[in-house]
């Protein structure tokens, strides 16, 4: 029986394919893993070393906490509006110097602030914290080297009412002042100074967060458009389809889904003081992205100071107050600012008239071709 052109050709291709396989040296197939390849008991000691690590680094945070704490309400005086004090052990030299650069960081801000409800308290601690009692002699110390320190109390560990940026300067030199000069200092406190303190409801959504979106008041600054076209493929689950315009997973972005705020009671005083030298992701997810830390400070820019602080002072919950204040779901908001940082979606492709007609073309010649009367090949 004579053979088809049809059968030859899926002859000859299943033929080279089975020489293929034979012939070429095809890798093995290793399964992907993600987790050390470390022995177990060695794998469960580095385990415990980070634990330990991490539990030092939080007893350090704590321990630094509670000392600026102490210092701040030392020097606290009744009636005192000033929006920058400073510890006694401050020269007044290092004192005129630091007064002047942080007023021009309040006045950036752009917006009448207060010092209500805000304030940057500056002192000077040179005092290292050894890794062990013999660390003097080996020079080893629990804390990474560095100019200043920045972290910012939040009211419930003040004084209910008064945000404060806690500066802490490791020494008294030139250096010391341009690296306070480099530092952003208001931070989340920028928020307490312009629009005073946040209703119930939204501090608890932003203490879920460890206030992560809250973390930078530079509204005032314009935000560089997009440079890194890859940004968007980092962002987690939730945030990527609020990209695409999905309302509910915006709300799962933003933590408005799971009502698991962090109440007042529920945390220590010293939990509600905030290291600026932490990475965020260490401390919450990137609900956002890595530019998460960012969203408020747009949303002053976008809505304006007036519409912010109704938002940030209303009484209801995140996403009724945004809309009762900016006019404007939280949600298509959302998923316009993670275009604007992060950019748009590369658009779906789709085919051209060009591509159908050829498409056409093909398929009339397929369909010629397969109607004409089959001829059998001589053997």
């Amino acid at each position: 029986m004579g053979v088809t052109v049809w059968r030859w050709t899926a002859g000859v291709v299943v033929g080279c394919s089975a020489i293929a396989a034979l012939l070429l040296p095809f890798p093995p197939t290793v399964p992907e893993a993600w987790t050390s390849r470390a022995p177990a008991p060695l794998a469960s000691e580095l385990a415990a070393l980070t634990q330990v690590a991490g539990e030092g680094q939080a007893s350090v945070h704590a321990y630094r906490a509670a000392q600026a704490l102490d210092r701040w309400s030392a020097t606290r005086a009744g009636g005192d509006t000033a929006l920058v004090r400073f510890d006694r052990n401050v020269p007044p030299t290092l004192a005129g110097k630091a007064r002047s650069l942080v007023l021009e960081q309040w006045t950036a801000l752009a917006i009448p602030v207060s010092a209500r409800n805000a304030e940057v308290f500056v002192y000077v601690d040179s005092t290292p914290i050894p890794t062990a009692d013999n660390a003097a002699a080996s020079r080893r110390w629990l804390e990474p080297g560095q100019l200043l320190d920045i972290a910012y109390a939040l009211p419930a560990a003040t004084d209910g009412n008064k945000c404060v940026a806690l500066v802490r300067l490791r020494g008294v030199s030139d250096a010391h002042v341009d690296a306070l000069r480099g530092s952003p200092l208001p931070g989340i406190c920028g928020f307490y100074a312009a629009f005073g303190l946040p209703g119930t409801a939204i501090r608890d959504w932003l203490a879920a967060s460890n206030f992560r979106f809250a973390r930078r008041s530079d509204w005032s600054v314009a935000r560089a458009p997009v440079t890194d076209a890859s940004a968007l493929y980092g962002l987690h689950d939730a945030a990527a389809r609020c990209l695409t315009g999905d309302p509910h997973a915006c709300r799962s972005a933003l933590g408005l889904e799971a009502q698991s705020a962090v109440r007042e009671l529920r945390r220590g005083r010293l939990e509600w003081v905030l290291d600026a030298t932490t990475p965020t992701t260490a401390t919450a997810p990137a609900f956002l992205g890595d530019a998460d830390e960012e969203l408020l400070a747009d949303a002053v820019r976008s809505v304006g100071a007036e519409r912010f602080a109704r938002f940030w002072r209303s009484p209801l919950g995140p996403d009724s107050a945004f809309g009762g204040a900016a006019g404007t779901a939280i949600e298509p908001w959302t998923q316009r600012w993670l275009t604007r940082v992060y950019g748009a979606l590369p658009p779906r492709p789709r085919a051209r008239k060009s591509d159908l007609l050829w498409l056409s073309i093909a398929l009339t010649v397929g369909l010629f071709v397969a109607r004409r009367p089959r001829e059998r090949v001589l053997a």
